[in-house]
């Protein structure tokens, strides 16, 4: 695809120099080499740029800003009153589950500890007063968390003259001490397998002495290939006054966890398949690392939430708050959306429960799916309106060359307390980031023909 007038984003000229002295099939296959001496299973099956994309250290606190304005607005929106958040979080399959079914606002804890991946888009130059936008919110489940610390490990260890100048965040190291706020035994809800991504945060884990298990409810009934994934247990989960056992016979049995975290992002039918668990978790006392709760802002309509001034003035005390990290997005049954629409090469339609990628249209794709949406069903899809990702130079191990565009994304870690006037944060950091860029498509999704991207901070500028 051809991005005409898109901002192409470049280190500084030193820089760059630098690191175009590695963009070569030497690199690229040294690249390749580390991913196979780690012994992490599938790490090469996804394209990976062998060169990063870097942002100027100067910009940090401009980034910094709006992912703490972003975090303290969920939060704050999850710890308003039961009557408010319902009259505010617009209906939806997930959403009414949530509420109604689990009843994840009756049974809150007042404290709400996890992380969330923002995935977000740089617009023109990195530079203070260019805050960037949001695209969405990822909580549970959500990928690239421990695999962006192995990403820059791998290229500032086959880079090594870059070292003192670039900076790295260590994303699993981040989440486990956050994870360690909670306690150091954690119980990891697995389907039926785990990927290497998760096999990398089990080793930060270990390192850092956190005691993770890794565990497929029996409930679950799955085939668990021992071969394949040596780490899984299968037992049953319960709660034993309040408190959450794994059960069964064994070295595990009766095994009490100081919380609970899941490893999969969850769709209407994964919350209904796991449904007696979950609502023993929910109303256990022991507490869930990226709480269940955290799905009432992860829906694409918390775009159109974070749209609203008047409700940007209330969570955050002023409209203009935030204001430039957002994007214009409405549902697709308000009255303003036919205006929008009129030209709808400059909008994005979203559904409210899609992820990965999936139930997500532009352009002719969009023109089609609008008509094929019944009205009872327009208030579950969001328009948001369109925006030009920046284009960073790649390199993949399993592509050429190329200019792509990229999004951002944004680890984000946090420990919030509900209180009278909102919350306060314990704990809120960046603790990685991470980029996808594709020139296939302008959706930026690995699985749609995209790379990944590892992100680092140049200390120099």
């Amino acid at each position: 695809m051809k991005f005409n007038g898109y901002y192409h984003e470049k280190p500084h000229r030193d820089l760059d120099a630098k690191i175009q002295a590695y963009n070569n099939n030497d690199h690229k296959t040294d690249v390749w080499n580390a991913f196979v001496d780690s012994d992490l299973p599938g790490v090469n099956d996804d394209d990976f740029s062998i060169i990063p994309r870097t942002l100027p250290m100067s910009y940090w606190p401009t980034l910094k800003e709006s992912a703490h304005l972003v975090t303290r607005f969920a939060l704050a929106l999850l710890s308003l009153p039961e009557r408010e958040i319902r009259a505010i979080i617009p209906r939806g399959p997930v959403r009414d589950h949530l509420v109604d079914e689990l009843e994840v606002l009756k049974y809150r804890k007042g404290r709400m500890t996890g992380s969330f991946r923002y995935d977000m888009a740089i617009v023109g130059p990195p530079v203070k007063g260019n805050p960037p936008v949001v695209l969405e919110i990822n909580e549970i489940g959500f990928d690239g968390l421990a695999r962006s610390s192995f990403f820059q490990k791998v290229l500032l260890d086959l880079m090594p003259n870059l070292k003192g100048r670039l900076v790295s965040l260590d994303t699993a190291a981040a989440e486990v001490r956050n994870m360690q706020r909670l306690g150091d035994k954690m119980i990891r809800i697995q389907y039926d397998d785990y990927n290497w991504d998760e096999i990398y945060l089990l080793q930060a884990a270990q390192k850092l002495g956190a005691d993770f298990k890794l565990i497929s409810p029996k409930l679950f009934g799955q085939k668990i290939s021992k071969k394949h994934s040596p780490l899984l247990e299968q037992l049953p989960i319960d709660v034993v006054n309040g408190r959450v056992v794994l059960g069964g016979g064994g070295k595990l049995g009766q095994w009490r966890p100081d919380a609970t975290n899941m490893s999969f992002a969850y769709e209407l039918k994964d919350y209904k398949e796991g449904h007696p668990l979950y609502s023993k978790l929910v109303r256990a006392k022991t507490p869930q690392y990226g709480p269940f709760i955290t799905g009432l802002v992860a829906a694409k309509t918390i775009l159109v939430l974070m749209d609203d001034p008047l409700l940007r003035k209330k969570l955050l005390g002023s409209s203009k708050t935030m204001a430039e990290s957002v994007l214009p997005a409405k549902l697709l049954s308000s009255p303003g959306a036919a205006k929008c629409l009129q030209k709808p090469h400059d909008w994005v339609l979203k559904h409210t429960d899609g992820c990965g990628g999936e139930q997500v249209f532009m352009n002719q794709d969009l023109e089609r799916k609008l008509k094929r949406i019944r009205s009872a069903n327009r208030h579950e899809w969001v328009i948001q309106k369109k925006t030009e990702l920046n284009l960073i130079d790649v390199n993949g191990i399993l592509s050429r060359p190329k200019q792509a565009i990229a999004d951002l994304g944004v680890f984000v870690q946090y420990d919030w307390e509900m209180g009278r006037n909102g919350g306060r944060f314990r704990h809120f950091e960046i603790g990685g980031l991470m980029a996808r860029a594709t020139n296939k498509s302008l959706k930026v999704n690995v699985s749609g023909g995209g790379l990944q991207v590892a992100m680092l901070l140049d200390r120099a500028k």
